[in-house]
């Protein structure tokens, strides 16, 4: 049978849950798994800011992947005569005009939300919404990325926590802090920029993040006692503290050593 999820229910399960009035979420959702909502993303982003309140804090991932260069594409990929053109065209990134993509639902309606602000990072953007917004998503350069001195670094330092609502673990966006500051690969990145007015592509040397590893790495950290599992419909939802971005690096490292 299936589940009608509304506002109201889905306040009385976060909370059950352990969402406190006053704390910072990094927030990952698959609107399709909670089953049937009752105005849909509107519903789940305006359940989250009841629960946490003015005085707490929300962000979301709103990357727009498509700004990216076209030699990385895989899903789809596209010939490689277009790359040249593509690189030429592709619209810069504007964070009031820029769509999410891959994202999901609630991201792309999150972004447009009232006193909502978006960073400036052309391709890893994140949102927020709530105490505090505005000042932590700034700042957000191409060189910084998710290390040090962007927004993940601040909610990390704001003992934010993680939550799942129906979402992969491999989307742990805060997770890719840990790829920061061990010996691990880089990669040439390309993307659409704005710079003194004028629209440029901009190519930029940076650590390659992967999230590939998080989904077998994440399955071991949700069974610490300080993660909180619970249900909604048909999606598995998690509360998780952001301090595991530590047990993560551990392993990533443990990983890279195997498999050299």
């Amino acid at each position: 049978m299936k589940q009608m999820v509304t506002k109201s229910s889905l306040i009385e399960q976060l909370k059950e849950a352990g969402v406190r009035s006053g704390e910072a979420l990094f927030v990952h959702s698959s609107l399709s798994k909670l089953g049937w909502v009752c105005g849909g993303a509107q519903t789940v982003i305006e359940a989250i800011q009841d629960v946490v309140g003015p005085s707490g804090l929300i962000m979301m991932a709103t990357q727009s992947g498509d700004n990216s260069d076209p030699a990385e594409w895989e899903a789809p990929p596209v010939p490689v005569e277009w790359w040249q053109t593509i690189r030429a065209e592709m619209p810069p990134y504007e964070a009031d005009k820029t769509a999410t993509r891959g994202m999901g639902r609630v991201p792309e309606l999150f972004r447009n939300y009232p006193n909502v602000y978006r960073s400036s990072h052309p391709m890893w953007s994140v949102a927020a919404w709530g105490d505090g917004a505005e000042a932590i998503v700034s700042g957000h350069t191409i060189d910084v990325g998710f290390g040090p001195g962007s927004p993940i670094e601040r909610m990390i330092e704001r003992n934010a926590r993680i939550l799942h609502l129906g979402s992969p673990l491999d989307a742990t966006t805060l997770w890719h802090y840990a790829e920061y500051g061990i010996d691990g690969p880089t990669k040439s990145f390309g993307c659409a920029v704005v710079e003194r007015g004028e629209r440029k592509w901009r190519t930029f040397e940076h650590v390659d993040v992967n999230s590939d590893p998080f989904g077998a790495i994440g399955e071991n950290i949700v069974k610490q006692k300080d993660v909180r599992t619970f249900s909604i419909h048909e999606a598995t939802c998690y509360l998780i503290p952001s301090s595991t971005w530590e047990p993560v690096q551990h392993a990533l490292i443990a990983l890279r050593s195997w498999l050299r």
